[in-house]
């Protein structure tokens, strides 16, 4: 492997970093990372899905705009007034099975948005963007490790989407020279989730009753604690990486969800009783996604060193001091009890 070069390409100490999706999971944590770097930040949300109490503790610290990425007006305007020098796209509707019965919205946001957000770059001249894609675009693992080689084989619309945005993106950068990166990402896990991924659903099932009711326990997934996934892309976008580049971000570790949830009912205290519901299997599973990370280190150096336990212990810890609640219960909660539907 050849050496990782000392000197940074980029340096965001100091410099106004836009984050575009800075209140949601991954994305409120590159803030708090950004901010430990020195960043100036603006977060950019619709708060659709990310949360204001995901940027509670920090919203003096950093500029929020709210605004929507298929707004090109509102786009142009939080470049006029805040001049971003680096920007992170970390917009998307995300979560596989929502795409299957919104699929327009989910086309649109992740395909259209995407567009939008890297026309108005482009348009303001920003030194480096870094979009945030999906290990899904694969498909089924050829191969033990998935490499950036990988075939691109798609088997959901939201994997289809984050295909075509990928793509963009590289003919983006080839046709009009935007300077910018891919980051492929592999699972991420912790604190502030704000959708039922199978982490966050595994510890509010065990909170509640002593058993789970899953669906594949047997498939396999490739999981980095959220705080090294967002220094993973922080070090990705600074890198000396040519501009167009996709890279894996993952740990090249995999649990099957059966394992997680064993893991997880140890740390809480809980019987290990796992029973499959039928009903919860997608339409179409994956076995197993492993990362190959060799692009990432010989760029970056990175890798992760927080081990599945003290992650999901982390994890742990923080859903019990924060009520018990992950922001998409709150969520349902209050569109039961009548409330207009909304995530806050």
């Amino acid at each position: 492997m050849e050496k990782v070069l000392e000197m940074k390409m980029h340096d965001l100490s100091g410099k106004k970093v836009l984050v575009f999706g800075g209140a949601g999971f991954v994305g409120s944590q590159l803030v708090r990372n950004l901010l430990t770097h020195g960043s100036k930040v603006i977060v950019y949300d619709n708060f659709i899905h990310g949360t204001e109490e995901n940027l509670e503790e920090i919203k003096t610290d950093i500029e929020i705009v709210v605004g929507d990425v298929l707004e090109p007006w509102q786009l142009s305007q939080v470049f006029k007034d805040h001049k971003p020098e680096y920007v992170f796209d970390l917009v998307a509707e995300t979560y596989v099975p929502t795409a299957y019965s919104a699929m327009r919205r989910t086309l649109t946001t992740n395909i259209e948005g995407t567009l939008n957000i890297l026309s108005t770059a482009h348009q303001f001249d920003v030194k480096r963007l870094l979009y945030v894609s999906t290990t899904e675009l694969y498909g089924n693992a050829r191969t033990e490790k998935i490499s950036e080689d990988h075939q691109i084989d798609p088997f959901n619309t939201y994997a289809v989407t984050k295909m075509v945005a990928d793509r963009l993106c590289f003919t983006m950068h080839k046709e009009h020279g935007i300077p910018l990166v891919i980051a492929r990402f592999f699972n991420s896990y912790g604190p502030r989730e704000t959708e039922p991924y199978v982490i966050p659903d595994i510890i509010s099932q065990f909170a509640k009753q002593s058993w789970v009711e899953l669906g594949n326990v047997e498939a396999r997934r490739d999981f980095t604690y959220v705080e090294e996934s967002a220094e993973a892309l922080i070090q990705l976008i600074e890198s000396d990486i040519p501009d167009g580049e996709a890279v894996n971000v993952g740990s090249g570790i995999t649990y099957s969800v059966k394992e997680l949830a064993s893991r997880i009912a140890g740390i809480m205290g809980k019987p290990a009783d796992i029973r499959v519901d039928p009903k919860r299997f997608r339409k179409y599973d994956i076995d197993v996604f492993s990362a190959d990370i060799t692009k990432l280190k010989k760029y970056t150096g990175w890798e992760p060193k927080i081990d599945i336990d003290s992650g999901l212990r982390m994890t742990i810890d923080w859903y019990k001091m924060h009520g018990e609640k992950w922001s998409w219960e709150k969520w349902a909660k209050g569109k039961v009890e009548g409330g207009d539907g909304r995530r806050r």
